[in-house]
């Protein structure tokens, strides 16, 4: 093929990609095609919707179950809470009624001791001071501290002599008959009553004065 003749085809076919460039800008757009794209993308944007919807329904089920657990957790928690203090409580009441037992004795020996009366003879008088005195410290020293104790508790003793008969705090052990005090006061004290934390811990046993 001569050079004349390559640079006629070459000519020809430049001119025929010229032709089709400009053929291929000057078309319309195919509207069909375009209605069917658009129909898609709607479908495929409703199935996204749908699968997002699905999603949140799930998630919210999902905080619904637990919010509910926390709420059912948190009220055992409350409950088993209660319930220890509940038991604590009644582990100290316990504890500390028979502490007061302890504690009714020792003052009652303190008492006894402070009223006993030295003999009259002498040669017996030095040693029997000794003894008593030594009692009277040693006791007294065990009754501050069960005092003590009490107090840190927030043990309280309940007032009654010379108060009217509360029946809530006291319990009438005895009568008394006298005519100068008036129907349902105290007036002596047989056992200590005590409150723990302002409730009943232990009733006072009185005697009350009954005028008939």
């Amino acid at each position: 093929m001569n050079e004349s003749t390559k640079q006629k085809l070459i000519a020809q076919f430049n001119q025929y990609l010229e032709s089709e460039i400009i053929e291929t800008t000057t078309q319309q757009p195919d509207l069909f095609s375009l209605f069917t794209e658009l129909a898609a993308l709607r479908n495929e944007v409703k199935l996204e919707s749908r699968q997002v919807k699905n999603a949140l329904e799930i998630f919210q089920t999902t905080f619904t179950t637990m919010e509910d657990s926390h709420k059912q957790i948190s009220s055992e928690l409350t409950r088993c809470r209660e319930a220890q203090t509940v038991q604590r409580n009644e582990t100290i009441r316990t504890m500390l009624l028979a502490y007061l037992e302890t504690y009714d004795r020792i003052k009652a020996s303190v008492t006894i001791l402070n009223a006993y009366k030295l003999p009259i003879l002498q040669y017996f008088r030095k040693q029997e001071i000794n003894l008593i005195q030594g009692l009277q410290t040693g006791q007294a020293i065990t009754l501050r501290r069960f005092e003590q104790f009490l107090e840190e508790y927030q043990v309280q003793s309940i007032k009654t002599l010379h108060q009217p008969l509360n029946p809530h705090y006291m319990r009438v052990i005895e009568i008394d008959q006298l005519p100068n005090i008036k129907n349902g006061i105290v007036t002596e004290e047989l056992r200590t009553g005590f409150l723990w934390k302002n409730e009943i811990l232990r009733p006072a046993e009185v005697k009350v004065n009954k005028i008939s």
